[in-house]
């Protein structure tokens, strides 16, 4: 097997196991801390596939090395903007408690408990780590995947020389 196919489907491998659930929660982990609200389980664990099919996919492409880092950002912000529509009743989808923006007017009715508002600052800093922290993630593991070794290959390079009767 060729081993440019090999370790792209090694890298595939490591970025689909690490890059959905790394981003997924450090973008929710980035949302919470800035105010914002968590979508139920289910929607999680949704976004944590499709995340990983795209890290996956991504990996087998020839991508110049500031790519992951631009995608990664790219990635915050649809996930900032998924967690904020199907965050259940405090997303827009569901305006009962009045999840806002900095700046944006909330309604809420009355006797409703009303979400803290967000802190823009705060939630662009913490997704800007979000995404820089995934990219440091997916670049372990693709380290990590590079240096895996193939069941009976040498352990070490100088295994792998023939040997000229020298003990």
């Amino acid at each position: 097997m060729d081993t440019t196919l090999r370790l792209g489907r090694r890298r595939s491998a490591a970025w689909a196991l690490v890059g959905g659930p790394a981003a997924v929660g450090l973008g929710l982990v980035a949302h919470l801390v800035s105010g914002g609200a968590a979508p139920p389980a289910g929607v999680l664990a949704a976004l944590v596939v499709l995340v990983s099919l795209l890290a996956s996919a991504v990996a087998r492409a020839p991508v110049a090395p500031w790519m992951p880092a631009l995608g990664s950002g790219a990635l915050q912000q649809a996930l900032h903007l998924a967690f904020t529509a199907l965050a259940g009743p405090n997303g827009p989808l569901f305006p009962a408690a009045g999840h806002a923006h900095h700046g944006a007017v909330t309604t809420a009715p009355a006797g409703a408990v009303q979400a803290a508002p967000l802190d823009f600052h705060l939630l662009v800093v913490a997704h800007i780590a979000a995404a820089l922290l995934t990219v440091l993630a997916l670049t372990a593991a693709a380290r990590a995947a590079a240096s895996l070794r193939a069941p009976g290959s040498p352990q070490y390079a100088h295994e792998a020389l023939p040997s000229a009767g020298i003990p």
